[in-house]
């Protein structure tokens, strides 16, 4: 009895010791591992949020116009291949696939991609270009003639505002399958099976690392580096190493693979591009190569993939040696894991890599991004352009932007030499001439963008730019014609005491002649004269009406060009005269959309002109005799079958060199000058009228149109009387009038014996 009672309570002595133990442990666990468990909780909360919530900070995108391909526009065949290549486009056998293109001796074949802009969705076409007698002809593939073709607005920049990522988001359906299987193949051939970390990827990555001593291999799957790349630093610890285990298993259990992939192709970095890092295979396709990541070959595909290894080490831009051999690397497995034949693998080992110009972003468009900074600021803070991936749809044309950049480096470098003017500087506004949008803005004649732009910030005196919209006043008043004779004769002005005496260029008078010969030849003395008779306060409330909004005192040296603008200034002030009515305010942005195609906001312009469009129609074509008879014959030398408007400008002492020309398409304001405003030894004539023909002989020019708008006629008017001249008359010159001003009588030259 003894024995059982001592059994029975050393049992339940043992029974209460581990009961005590379990129930202490337990408590004592439940209590150590509230931490824990708050730890994995706060890092779940912290995946789900980032995930989806906005995943990343993306900067606004700029686009350009797309490019219309009008039947029966003068084009180059040449020229139609080189917007071709720049836009992406690649040539091969044939036109099939979208994206590619073709030529044969006398055509050009191109499959044009789909783009929605703020207009609505287009379909991607084939297109057949001939280019008979200079002039383009358009056809579908089965020979039916079509208008139109469109190549889509091309990316010109980002706004940042302080960003410095840069991405393209992509959906899952953007993602090109092959991309998919060769990143899974390389990276983490696992990706579909395991639960966010491969146990046996860990498990080689130590075998490898044990045999040679160091760290050579990393288990990491694609789940764990996008938690290391959106949560995490790159730091090695075993915390880190723990946080990010716990993440990718926290991740996996709430999102799809699909989910995750996707998340990657937009995250992962693949390069540094100045201040800008580049984020996620869109936006590297696009650097790298200038293309859609759908449009890329099996080699290009590879040659990104192999940068996700080392991004700064395998850059081709850098290191094209070393980015060769990754990609041969990442060739050479896929072949190994049969996702490549023998032969394939074979032919895509020779293919060179083939990148893209970089330099034609913030170089070529830097200025233009300028004036859209400038205009969205007033609608959009800066934050929100920075931040939430706008599309931003201007009205810039690449090929207008590009031709007006490359003018104005190449004559004012050749200038500079010739005339010995170092550090001889430009800007030059291109728009379009019926709508006002601005085409292209250049504000220096560096190579690159300089960061600041004349085109805005340059005021200057606009010389005798601002005569057309001083003999637009006298025409005004239907006291005057372009046939009205007007003295060119010396006049003194006292002014506040002071004498002022103007003089002709050549210092030279010239008698009576007529204001078109006036204006055409750029006479002073007859222009004052004439502004004299006008009356000054007319001509200055002229000058605001057409769109000067720069506060200005009128007196009468401003009627010789005293007054100071900026090239964007002129070209406002030449918009409603360049379009006859049609439009008055220059355009920069047109709308402004989201990545869901939704439209936030379009740019809506007043095309209300103060004026008849038969007035500005007249103005114009009175302009067409500057380049006829007057100081910029050398521009229509150049052009002998091209009728164009045009107006030179030099301001005094040679400061400013200034050039207005206004074909069917574009109106252009060119203007050269020294930054610290020195006398110079060129004239609108001889400087900035030459960039003016070099960025002309670059844009197939159309010549402005004959017909009159109603309220205005041409006539053939005899020089010598105020006479309509039959055919056969001699000296004569073809004028524009307003209605009821024209000449009453009517001359048959048919005289007596």
């Amino acid at each position: 009895m003894k024995k059982n009672r001592k059994g029975k309570a050393k049992t339940s002595f043992l029974g209460k010791l581990w009961r005590f133990i379990f129930k202490w442990g337990l408590i004592i666990g439940l209590i150590g591992s509230m931490p824990f468990a708050g730890w994995v909780w706060w890092l779940d909360q912290k995946v789900v949020a980032r995930f989806e919530g906005q995943k990343w900070q993306v900067p606004s995108e700029v686009y350009s116009a797309p490019i219309h391909l009008k039947n029966g526009a003068p084009w180059k065949k040449a020229d139609l291949e080189a917007l071709l290549k720049e836009t992406g486009y690649r040539f091969g056998r044939n036109s099939q696939k979208v994206g590619w293109a073709a030529r044969s001796r006398t055509k050009v074949s191109a499959h044009l991609r789909s783009y929605v802009d703020y207009s609505g969705y287009h379909p991607s076409e084939r297109r057949i270009f001939s280019f008979d007698g200079g002039k383009l002809s358009i056809q579908a593939l089965n020979g039916d003639p079509v208008a139109e073709a469109s190549i889509e607005p091309q990316r010109i920049g980002f706004l940042y505002g302080g960003n410095t990522e840069r991405r393209e988001i992509l959906s899952y359906e953007d993602i090109p399958q092959p991309l998919i299987d060769i990143l899974t193949t390389v990276e983490d051939r696992d990706f579909y099976h395991h639960w966010g970390i491969s146990l046996t990827g860990i498990a080689r990555a130590a075998w490898v690392n044990a045999t040679h001593g160091s760290r050579r291999q990393g288990g990491s799957t694609l789940t764990q580096q996008l938690v290391k790349n959106m949560f995490l630093t790159s730091e090695r610890t075993y915390t880190r190493k723990l946080t990010e285990v716990v993440m990718s298993l926290l991740l996996e259990y709430h999102y799809s693979k699909q989910a995750i992939i996707t998340a990657y192709m937009n995250e992962v970095y693949l390069a540094q591009v100045g201040r800008e890092g580049l984020h996620g295979f869109a936006a590297a396709s696009q650097h790298f190569f200038g293309r859609p990541l759908k449009e890329l070959n099996i080699d290009e595909f590879a040659l990104l993939v192999g940068m996700v290894k080392g991004p700064s080490i395998y850059n081709p831009e850098r290191h094209p040696k070393r980015a060769l051999a990754r990609r041969n690397t990442v060739l050479a497995v896929l072949k190994d894991q049969g996702r490549l034949t023998e032969s394939d693998y074979r032919v895509l080992l020779k293919q060179p890599i083939r990148l893209a110009d970089k330099h034609k972003e913030r170089s070529v468009y830097g200025d233009y991004l300028d004036l859209v900074s400038m205009q969205l600021s007033r609608d959009f803070d800066q934050k929100t352009l920075a931040t939430e991936n706008l599309r931003i749809y201007t009205g810039v044309d690449i090929r207008a932007q590009q031709a007006a950049s490359q003018a104005m480096r190449r004559q004012v470098e050749a200038i500079s030499r010739t005339r010995k003017l170092p550090g001889l500087q430009g800007a030059m506004v291109v728009t379009d001439r019926l709508n006002g949008q601005v085409r292209a803005i250049v504000g220096s004649s560096d190579k690159y963008y300089s960061g600041f732009n004349r085109a805005l910030g340059a005021v200057r005196p606009i010389g005798s730019l601002v005569k057309p919209p001083l003999y637009m006043s006298a025409l005004a008043t239907k006291q005057f014609t372009w046939w009205s004779p007007i003295e060119d004769k010396r006049i003194r002005f006292d002014i506040a005491g002071k004498i002022w005496a103007p003089e002709n260029y050549d210092r030279e008078t010239h008698g009576v002649v007529h204001l078109y010969e006036a204006m055409a030849k750029s006479y002073n003395l007859a222009t004052i004269n004439l502004a004299q008779q006008v009356g000054f306060d007319r001509v200055g409330d002229t000058l605001r009406k057409l769109g000067v909004k720069r506060s200005f005192t009128m007196h009468p040296a401003m009627a010789l060009g005293a007054l100071e603008l900026s090239p964007f200034e002129v070209a406002r002030l030449y918009q409603p005269i360049a379009s006859r009515g049609q439009s008055s305010e220059l355009g920069v942005v047109l709308a402004v959309m989201d990545q869901k195609d939704h439209l936030i906001k379009r740019f809506d312009r007043s095309t209300r002109v103060p004026f008849s469009d038969a007035l500005l129609a007249i103005t114009l074509d009175g302009m067409t005799k500057v380049p006829k008879i007057g100081t910029a014959r050398a521009a229509q030398g150049h052009f002998p079958n091209l009728t164009f408007a045009a107006k030179t400008g030099t301001s005094n002492n040679l400061r400013d060199s200034w050039f207005e020309g206004i074909t069917g398409d574009y109106a252009s304001t060119v203007w050269l000058g020294m930054d610290d405003n020195e006398p110079m030894n060129i004239t609108g004539a001889t400087g900035a009228q030459k960039v003016w023909i070099d960025f002309t002989q670059h844009t197939n020019p159309r010549s402005l149109p004959q017909a009159l708008p109603q309220g205005a006629a041409r006539y053939n008017v005899l020089n010598k009387s105020f006479s309509i001249a039959a055919d056969r008359c001699d000296d004569t010159v073809s004028l524009a009038f307003l209605s009821a001003t024209q000449p009453k009588s009517s001359s048959s030259c048919i005289w007596p014996f």
